[in-house]
Order: structure tokens, then C-alpha cells, then sequence
């Protein structure tokens, strides 16, 4: 669990540090051991932490998480997004970690101060609720949840539906005010993330 120091600031374990980057655990022991790791890190005694700020401006500066390669030579499944290069695959990378544990908590707050809309943005994040949870299901948040009330209770009333709407919505909010030209396709490939989140970020 993420802790305070009133010199470090924020501290993530190893597994939230990996749960963020893509590393696995035993990817950052192995860094840690190097004369000038990837990822700089606090330690005392036989404990290791991660500054949240570092890791985040890791995060901004690699495009992404750790490198991942395609080892085989038969693919058994297309792979999403394969063509995508340059500016494109590094939204795509981005709008991937727009996932349950930071939607609502991060993204939501950043949207409405990012995009200037004051007012109109609560209403337009529930029209693409609405929009992404009929592509990806079929059904129809609005008629589901008629009325504004009954709108704002789904996040603790159903959990199921309003996490990946939320998902969703806030990657196409992200889009947005970023001007990035992706398809609702590529919006709704990455997983959302655990429904409801396990933890917030």
C-alpha cells in the first residue's frame, strides 16, 4: 500500500510500481540491482520503495509502460492495433491506462478542468456513458437509468455497468481534449480494468 514520507512524498510498493509500468516484480528487483536502474528507487534497510512522481514521469517520458516484444513466429489471434505508429500508438498507450482504478478519481477531475466546459461536461461524460455501453453491450444506459438520480446511483447501485461506462468515457474525454483521431474500436479494446476497482490510484 502507497505511503507518505515527508521527504520522498508519495511511496508505491514494488507490486503497485509494476502494476503501473508493466514490469513484473522480478524485472524491478533485477533493475534495482544495476549501478543506474531505470527506475530510481528509495530504500531502507531490506525495503524498496517508488516515488510516485518518479514513476509517473517515467510513464510520460517512455510513452508507456516496459517494452513488451511478440516472441513466436505464428500469431495465434490478430493483434489489436498493430499498424498503429508514431503519435497514434503512443494515444493508444495512453488511453490504456485510463482504466477503473483512476477513471472517476483522476481522469473525471481532469476533464472537467481540462476541457472548459464547466457545467456541460457532467452532461457529456453521461451522453458517452450512455454511447460506449450500447456499442459494447447493446444495452441502453438511459433507459436503464431514466432519471438523473437514478443515473448518479448506478456506480454503487451497478457497479458492472457503470465502471466500464465510465472506462470509456473518460478515454474518449482524454481524446478529446487532446485531439487525438482514435476509433471507438480502439476506445473500447483495452480492458477496463477491475469492476469495481480494488483500488484507486
Amino acid at each position: 500500500m502507497a505511503m507518505f514520507h515527508p521527504r520522498f512524498g508519495e511511496l508505491l510498493t514494488s507490486r503497485e510500481c509494476a502494476d503501473l509500468t508493466g514490469f513484473t516484480i522480478n524485472q524491478l528487483r533485477n533493475d534495482r540491482q544495476k549501478d543506474d536502474p531505470v527506475l530510481p528507487f528509495v530504500r531502507q534497510g531490506g525495503g524498496s520503495w517508488y516515488r510516485k512522481a518518479d514513476v509517473a514521469l517515467w510513464l510520460e517520458s517512455s510513452g508507456g509502460g516496459a517494452d513488451w516484444e511478440y516472441v513466436g513466429s505464428v500469431k495465434g489471434a490478430p493483434l489489436l492495433n498493430e499498424s498503429a505508429t508514431g503519435d497514434h500508438k503512443v494515444a493508444l498507450e495512453k488511453l490504456a491506462k485510463v482504466v477503473s482504478a483512476n477513471a472517476f478519481s483522476t481522469w473525471y477531475t481532469w476533464f472537467i478542468e481540462q476541457s472548459g466546459w464547466n457545467g456541460d461536461a457532467y452532461a457529456q461524460v453521461r451522453e458517452w456513458q450512455s454511447y460506449f455501453h450500447k456499442q459494447a453491450t447493446g444495452e441502453d444506459l438511459d433507459e436503464l437509468f431514466p432519471s438523473l438520480v437514478s443515473f448518479n446511483m448506478m456506480r454503487s447501485k451497478d457497479p458492472l455497468r457503470y465502471w466500464g461506462s465510465i472506462v470509456w468515457a473518460m478515454r474518449k474525454a482524454v481524446a478529446v481534449v487532446n485531439g487525438w483521431d482514435v476509433t471507438d474500436e480502439e476506445i473500447l479494446s483495452a480492458p477496463v480494468g477491475d469492476v469495481p476497482p480494488a483500488k484507486l490510484v
